[in-house]
């Protein structure tokens, strides 16, 4: 008995021994809130560098700090683990499925270097540029995990690469449009972490005066709102929007739409909607799984849901959310803590907007975003979209929760012709279907937010279109892996992060797949390190990236397979014919409307 208590203790010690040499022989780094031990990482080129996973940036969201603004984190005492990711925020894996995942203590960001500077060299290290990344997923899913966002194609290059979670769905977005709850929680929690990068980068060989922030889709979309808000001005210095802007249909809720919503999610967790302090107070008792799970009831056109008649969905349900993003950034009651108090496009029409050089495009077919669901659904979709197309179309392109209900079918008609002419949608108008979708959702937005930053500021804006089609493409993911789809929205983050790892895991990257991930973060790192994509031209990019001069002749960078080339004007006749629809007329005349009755 005595020999077996005594083999413990041994066995018990040569543990903790263990455990404390590897802890010692971590890397650490100290921040203004404590020490961290990270751990040794190699890059694809066989490059070592340094990961810190899982930093608090933001006290834990939990009770009556639900919905509020983020407080930044707490000091702790001792070495801090920050070896592993953190928990990701709570979302619906699926729309098609009710699990969903993720804790509300998920306010955690990562950082990547390749080098913590020494005591010693402090003074006379060289700092490097650093990158800020802000996930896409509709602002309902996603997170900073390195299984997808991971660091080993950027960190071939010497950057500090950070990835950062933020809430999500009414978690994050939630907002009763008063002071009770105004709402943008998750854009909050965003500006929180540029701030975290601002003070304490320096630390991680960072330089805090070369910060640049970048996204896709709604990340990218994030991207543009902190140029707008002034949380964030003076935080960061360039920024890259990656098929996604503030002026994009989904990006951004019209006033009273959002109060709405609350009231809705109120009723549906049999919460009071009298008062919004007594409708927080309920929702701040309830599981955050059960709000979450909601997001499933707004897959409805807004009108029907909200009046409570018979909702649409089963008809549009595969064509889009209905609308396509429940819960997103809304204007605020002017106050100091405001992240957003004004319409954002009028905003950058006006010039209330960081003069920074900004980096935006698209790919070549967004719209696959949504298309591959179209042809691979089995419940004949496809004809479902021909014989309801006047029903579909206003909620599908979203144009329905903007613009009066009178002005629908002529939109909706001369949006068929110009696409379909005569023609049926079927297998030979695919790619026209990818081009509708395309344009609606992300083209020209891209296109008029390029204008209106080129018309009120000075710092130089890179545009590209993006036309590499690699082994794989998010298409597969998005509801048929059975046909070519293009270069399909998200396809551009494969060769910036190794996500096809996790998605695609049978799919193993090519020759010119390696070739493009080259390309890709050295424009990346360029831009981020001097603000400008091409200080030099070199044998993988052999060709100067020149800033656009002027949105009647917009230049633009093609990134394609067979060339990386300067071209001039990028689908002029789909851009005009948006242009044609004044559908930013409509929106502003629709809020003046509102803003009326109100009164």
């Amino acid at each position: 008995m005595m020999e077996h208590q005594g083999n413990l203790i041994l066995l018990s010690c040569v543990l903790l021994f263990a455990f404390s040499a590897v802890h010692a022989s971590a890397p650490t780094v100290q921040t203004r809130n404590g020490t961290l031990a990270g751990l040794v990482m190699q890059s694809r080129r066989g490059r070592d560098f340094i990961g810190f996973r899982g930093i608090p940036y933001a006290i834990p969201p939990l009770g009556e700090l639900r919905f509020q603004s983020p407080k930044p984190a707490a000091a702790w005492e001792g070495v801090r683990p920050a070896q592993d990711d953190a928990a990701i925020c709570p979302q619906q894996i699926s729309m098609n499925q009710s699990e969903i995942k993720g804790v509300e203590d998920c306010l955690y960001l990562n950082v990547y270097t390749p080098k913590v500077p020494s005591d010693e060299e402090a003074v006379t290290f060289q700092r490097f540029p650093v990158m800020l990344w802000f996930h896409g997923g509709g602002w309902l899913a996603g997170a900073a995990h390195s299984a997808f966002y991971g660091p080993k194609f950027l960190l071939d290059h010497d950057v500090v690469l950070v990835t950062a979670n933020y809430r999500l769905g009414p978690l994050g977005f939630l907002s009763t449009e008063d002071m009770e709850c105004p709402g943008n929680a998750g854009m909050k929690d965003q500006a929180q972490s540029i701030r975290w990068v601002h003070e304490n980068i320096a630390a991680f060989g960072g330089d805090p005066n070369r910060v640049t922030i970048f996204g896709e889709s709604a990340g990218g979309a994030s991207v543009h709102y902190h140029m707008i808000s002034p949380l964030s001005q003076g935080l960061f210095h360039r920024g890259i929007s990656q098929s996604g802007t503030t002026h994009c249909p989904w990006a951004f809720v019209q006033p009273g739409l959002a109060n709405k919503k609350a009231k809705a999610l109120a009723e549906r967790l049999n919460c009071p909607t009298e008062s919004s302090k007594e409708l927080l107070a309920c929702l701040r008792t309830k599981d955050a799984d059960d709000i979450i799970s909601t997001d499933r009831i707004f897959q409805m056109h807004e009108h029907h849901f909200l009046s409570k008649e018979i909702s649409l969905c089963p008809v549009i349900e595969i064509f889009g959310y209905c609308p396509m993003i429940p819960f997103r950034p809304v204007i605020e009651p002017n106050h100091p803590g405001a992240f957003l108090s004004e319409n954002p496009i009028i905003s950058a029409k006006h010039g209330h907007i960081a003069d920074i050089p900004w980096m935006t495009g698209i790919t070549s077919e967004e719209g696959s975003l949504r298309v591959p669901n179209i042809y691979g659904d089995k419940s004949n979709s496809v004809k479902q979209l021909n014989d309801e197309f006047k029903t579909i179309i206003p909620i599908s392109l979203l144009f329905g929760e903007k613009c009066p209900k009178s002005m629908h079918d002529e939109i909706t008609s001369k949006i068929r012709k110009f696409y379909f002419g005569d023609r049926a949608i079927d297998e030979s108008t695919r790619f026209q279907l990818i081009d509708m979708y395309s344009d609606a959702w992300f083209t020209h937005a891209a296109y008029t937010a390029v204008q209106d930053y080129l018309d009120t500021q000075s710092s130089p804006t890179y545009f590209y279109y993006f036309a590499y089609r690699g082994s794989a493409s998010f298409s597969s993911i998005f509801g048929d892996n059975t046909k070519d789809y293009g270069v399909s929205h998200g396809d551009d983050l494969q060769y910036l992060f190794p996500v096809g790892e996790q998605l695609f895991q049978d799919t193993p990257l090519s020759k010119d797949d390696h070739r493009m991930i080259d390309v890709m973060t050295s424009l990346w790192f360029n831009f981020a390190s001097s603000g400008n994509p091409t200080p030099k031209m070199t044998g993988e990019i052999p060709v100067k990236w020149k800033p656009v001069k002027t949105s009647n002749a917009l230049e633009y960078l093609y990134i394609g397979k067979s060339k990386i080339a300067m071209e001039q004007d990028p689908l002029p006749a789909r851009l005009k014919f948006w242009e044609s629809l004044s559908l930013q007329t409509c929106t502003e005349n629709e809020m003046k409307h509102k803003v009326k009755v109100e009164l």
